[in-house]
């Protein structure tokens, strides 16, 4: 009896194990490629004139493609730390990039003292991943904080990461690190194609200092300008990432991979203004204008996908977390992910309904805020506290103004806007006390943390001190 119990416990266990190898074959791998200020305009499928992007092109023929995907911030830092969290920028007091202060020197408002690091006390998709069974990896751009900790101090592995990997600085100057981050990253699907993976292959390009190697500079020779495109540097490294894109899909299909990867290809905001252009999207990087915050968002799924659809549904960084969660068939966790919804429901070809998404920057530049509800979108400029409502239906590249022609819902926005900055305690600007309106306001200069390429330090500060009206705004109790 007690052998013919073991038996049984031995066929329960075998039956068990196999149940579960199958369940982590079946689970999808999830390559999440992201950009560097690749703007809405900067692919031929989503309508530029003069970039060459046949591979991505390609992608988008067999992905779902999203016409209205928002980073959850204008510049690159607090976007990326959305992504890891799923948390809005402003909840997380990570609003600008990282890591130094940018400071004027004779401003109006006082910016708040942002968060320089992101904080290992909070949830991440990665975490999440690698505890079910996923080998986790970080290549290209970390910009959450000590670059040297995090890729060889090994920093990576706390925030979930079982591999990292940083470009070299000779490598930057040549093509931003494209040729490394690829090759690195075919090594990887190699050594990782018999268990479920999560890649992060965070690129450098298309962000200055523009970095072309000659080939794909040559690329455009004889090729005719865009109407507003005509950068052939800035179009080089968009052919050069594009071309990226087709090796490392060329190696998940000679590895038989394909089928069972999600890839996705994003950016962590909109592009630069005065080196591509958004048009007809107003505005750009640094603006919470459309062209700001819009970015493209390919999604394939081979046999779960439509191929070649799009969606117009609104989404936000702050959406991946629970997403991978799913993808990878696990329960949402919405404690961890508290301001992101997952996409699952649109892959299947459903809705997620009217949505709501906020953006704060209280920094440099136009500091604002900003809210979209359904198709209207209300923008508020913090130093001279006026305001901008569009009908992003009617009018998706914000032309007509209609905060005072539509006052009562100019009214509701706001109430909404300053709501969700109380709840999520997110910090302000206070008025500077040492202002003076007959000068100018001067240029943006660091201030603060430096992270230096030697292995020697971790954290350097800069020798000019601190201006005294910023250690001011300090004092203050953010509100």
């Amino acid at each position: 009896m007690r052998c013919i119990s073991k038996n049984i416990f031995l066929v329960c266990t075998i039956a068990l194990a196999s149940l579960n190898l199958l369940n982590a074959a079946q689970r999808p791998n999830i390559l999440f490629i992201v950009a560097d200020d690749m703007g809405i305009m900067d692919l031929g499928v989503y309508g530029s004139d003069y970039y060459l992007t046949p591979n991505l092109n390609k992608l988008a023929s067999q992905s779902m493609r999203f016409d209205r995907a928002y980073a959850a911030s204008h510049v690159c830092s607090p976007t990326r730390g959305a992504i890891l969290t799923g948390r809005y920028p402003q909840r997380i007091h990570l609003t600008d990039a990282l890591p130094w202060d940018r400071l004027y020197k004779n401003p109006k408002m006082i910016p708040p003292n942002h968060v320089k690091e992101l904080s290992l006390k909070l949830p991440t998709f990665a975490r999440v991943l690698q505890k079910n069974d996923y080998r986790t990896a970080m290549f290209g751009k970390w910009h959450l904080g000590n670059e040297e900790r995090f890729f060889t101090g090994k920093e990576h592995k706390a925030y979930g990461f079982d591999e990292a990997f940083g470009v070299s600085g000779k490598a930057k100057a040549y093509d931003k690190g494209v040729n490394e981050l690829t090759e690195r990253t075919l090594r990887f699907l190699k050594e990782n194609k018999k268990k479920p993976f999560m890649l992060c292959l965070m690129h450098h390009v298309p962000h200055v200092p523009v970095a072309c190697p000659p080939y794909a500079k040559a690329l455009y020779d004889s090729v005719p300008k865009g109407k507003h495109q005509k950068n052939s540097k800035y179009a080089g490294m968009i052919s050069h990432f594009d071309n990226s894109i087709k090796k490392v899909l060329d190696a998940l299909r000679a590895l038989g991979l394909d089928d069972n990867t999600v890839v996705i290809v994003t950016s962590d905001n909109g592009g630069l203004s005065n080196l591509s252009s958004n048009k007809p999207y107003n505005g750009g990087k640094g603006s919470l204008y459309e062209g700001g915050t819009r970015v493209p968002l390919l999604i394939r799924w081979p046999g779960k996908i439509t191929p070649g659809s799009v969606n117009k549904s609104v989404v936000i960084s702050n959406d991946f977390f629970p997403t991978f969660l799913e993808l990878a068939g696990l329960p949402l966790m919405p404690e961890a992910h508290l301001d992101g919804k997952s996409m699952m429901p649109l892959l299947k070809g459903k809705t997620l309904g009217k949505r709501t998404l906020y953006w704060h920057f209280p920094h440099r530049g136009t500091p604002g805020s900003s809210i979209i509800d359904g198709d209207l979108k209300l923008i508020h400029k913090i130093e001279s506290d006026t305001y901008e409502m569009f009908d992003l239906n009617s009018d998706p590249y914000e032309a007509n103004n209609l905060f005072e022609k539509q006052p009562e819902q100019a009214s509701r926005l706001q109430k909404m806007l300053a709501r969700h900055l109380k709840e999520v305690a997110a910090q302000e600007m206070s008025p500077n006390p040492q202002w003076d309106p007959k000068r100018p306001k001067g240029k943006p200069t660091n201030f603060g943390i430096h992270y230096p390429a030697g292995r020697k330090k971790g954290f350097r500060l800069t020798v000019e001190a601190y201006p005294e009206w910023f250690k001011l705004g300090r004092l203050r109790k953010d509100r």
